[in-house]
C-alpha cells in the first residue's frame, strides 16, 4: 500500500469516528429536555453535591427559560449549579424565576441593566458597574436574552434602528467587566439586520478580549419543539476550537414534533381545572363567531370576509393572524399575544378556544414541573410566556461544549 493509500484510509477512520462519536452525541441530545422530562412534575434539584459546581449569570433573564436550560444541561452530566446573579425589570418574570430556582432578593435583582452596566466599551468600571461585579469573579456561564422587540418583524414603526437594541451591547460590556468563560447571547434571527450593528460590534470587542465567536440560527422545529420559532445564537469560549458546524449537526433531531405531541393531554383540561393558566383567555362575541366559521367549514386561515374591516378593504400579509393551528405541524411563534386569536394563529386544533397558558409553555418547552402559579394576571402571565427562550436551546448548545471539553 502506497503512503498516499494510508493517509486516506487513515482520513476515512477519524472521519468514521467523527461521525460515530456525532451520533451519539444526537442520541443523548434526544434525552435531554425529552417529552418526559416535559410532562414530569418533579422538581429537579439542581444545587446536588458534585465535585463540579458551575457559576452562573442571567442578564435580562425574564421567566428563567434560558437559566433552566443550563442547569438542566449540567444536571445530566453529573455537574452541580450555582446561579451567582439574575437580573430583569419585569417583577412578575422575577418572582417566577425566583420561586423556580428558589433564590434570595439579593441574587435575583430588579434592576435595569443598562444603569448598572452604564459604562461604555472600553472604558474603566464605573461605581455602579463595581457595585454589580465586586462579587462576581470566575463566572462559568453567562446567558442573556436582551429585549427583542426592536428587531423583531412584529414592530412596524422602529425595526432595525431601536434604541432598546443597544441593550445587546450592556451584555458585552459585562463581558469586559467579568470575562466569563462561556458566553451565550439569543434573539431574534432579525438582530443582523440592526442599523446600529450591533452584532458587528459585539463580535469585534468579544475577539478583541480573546474568545472564539461563533453566530448561528437555530430553528426550534429542527431540535424537536414544535414550534417554528428561528432564533439568533452568538456564541463566545474563552480560548476554544470549537466547531459552530459540528454544534449545529449535533443538536438537530432527525424527527420533527408537531403540536400533538406536546399538548395532547391538555386538550379538556381547561374544563377541569381552575386559575388562568389552565383555561384560555375568554373571546368577544365577534371573535367565538370567527372561531365557530373555521371549525364549521373545516377551515384554518380565516377568509377576509370574516375578518375586521382592516382586513378587508386593504392588502395585508397577516394570513396567519385569525388562523387555527394545525394538529399534526408544529405551531407557530409563540408571542405574548396567544391568548387572542387577533395576535396570531392561536386557536386550538381541536376545540373552538385559542390556547392556555399551559399549552403555551409546554410549546415553549416548559416542564410541568416549572411553577408559574404566583403570577394571577393573564396579561403578566402571557407576556413572560411568550417573551421567554425555550430552554431546551441552552441546554442542547451547553450539553455540546461539555461533552466536546469546554466547559472544566
Amino acid at each position: 500500500m502506497t503512503i498516499s493509500s494510508v493517509r486516506q484510509v487513515n482520513l476515512k477512520m477519524r472521519l468514521s469516528k467523527k461521525h460515530e462519536q456525532m451520533l451519539k452525541i444526537k442520541a443523548q441530545n434526544r434525552k435531554l429536555c425529552d417529552k418526559k422530562w416535559l410532562l414530569s412534575r418533579k422538581n429537579r434539584n439542581y444545587y446536588f453535591n458534585s465535585k463540579q459546581t458551575l457559576d452562573i449569570v442571567d442578564l435580562f433573564c425574564g421567566c428563567g427559560g434560558l437559566t433552566l436550560g443550563v442547569l438542566e444541561a449540567l444536571y445530566c452530566n453529573g455537574i452541580s449549579a450555582n446561579i451567582k446573579l439574575a437580573v430583569d425589570k419585569n417583577l412578575h418574570a422575577l418572582e417566577v424565576y425566583r420561586t423556580n430556582f428558589r433564590l434570595s432578593d439579593n441574587i435575583v435583582r430588579e434592576a435595569d441593566v443598562a444603569q448598572i452596566l452604564s459604562g461604555n466599551l472600553g472604558e474603566s468600571a464605573n461605581k455602579s458597574e463595581k457595585d454589580l461585579i465586586q462579587n462576581l469573579e470566575n463566572v462559568d456561564i453567562l446567558v442573556a436574552g436582551p429585549p427583542c422587540q426592536g428587531n423583531s418583524n412584529l414592530n412596524n414603526w422602529t425595526r432595525g434602528d431601536d434604541p432598546r437594541n443597544q441593550l445587546y451591547l450592556k451584555v458585552v460590556r459585562f463581558v469586559e467587566l467579568v470575562k466569563p468563560k462561556i458566553v451565550i447571547i439569543e434573539n431574534v434571527a432579525t438582530i443582523i439586520h440592526d442599523k446600529g450593528q450591533v452584532i458587528d460590534k459585539s463580535l469585534f470587542f468579544l475577539r478583541s478580549m480573546g474568545y472564539k465567536v461563533e453566530q448561528f440560527f437555530i430553528k426550534a422545529v429542527q431540535i424537536g419543539i414544535p414550534q417554528t420559532r428561528k432564533r439568533h445564537i452568538l456564541l463566545a469560549v474563552k480560548i476554544s476550537d470549537f466547531s459552530v458546524d459540528n454544534l449545529i449537526e449535533s443538536i438537530e433531531e432527525s424527527t420533527r414534533s408537531s403540536l400533538s405531541d406536546c399538548i395532547d393531554d391538555l386538550i379538556d383540561e381547561y374544563k377541569v381545572k381552575e386559575g388562568v393558566f389552565y383555561t384560555p383567555s375568554q373571546m368577544s362575541e365577534e371573535n367565538i363567531k370567527r372561531v365557530n366559521y373555521l371549525f364549521d367549514n373545516d377551515l384554518y386561515d380565516l377568509p377576509d370576509t370574516e375578518r375586521p374591516t382592516c382586513h378587508r378593504t386593504k392588502i395585508h400579509k397577516y394570513k396567519a393572524v385569525y388562523g387555527r393551528l394545525h394538529w399534526d405541524k408544529p405551531s407557530p411563534t409563540i408571542t405574548g399575544g396567544f391568548g387572542s386569536m387577533g395576535q396570531g394563529r392561536f386557536v386550538h386544533s381541536l376545540r373552538r378556544r385559542v390556547i392556555t397558558a399551559h399549552e403555551a409553555a409546554r410549546i415553549q418547552g416548559f416542564p410541568d414541573f416549572f411553577d408559574f402559579s404566583i403570577v394571577s394576571t393573564r396579561t403578566a402571565l402571557y407576556e413572560m410566556i411568550g417573551n421567554a427562550v425555550p430552554p431546551k436551546i441552552s441546554a442542547l448548545i451547553v450539553d455540546f461544549l461539555i461533552k466536546h471539553g469546554e466547559v472544566n
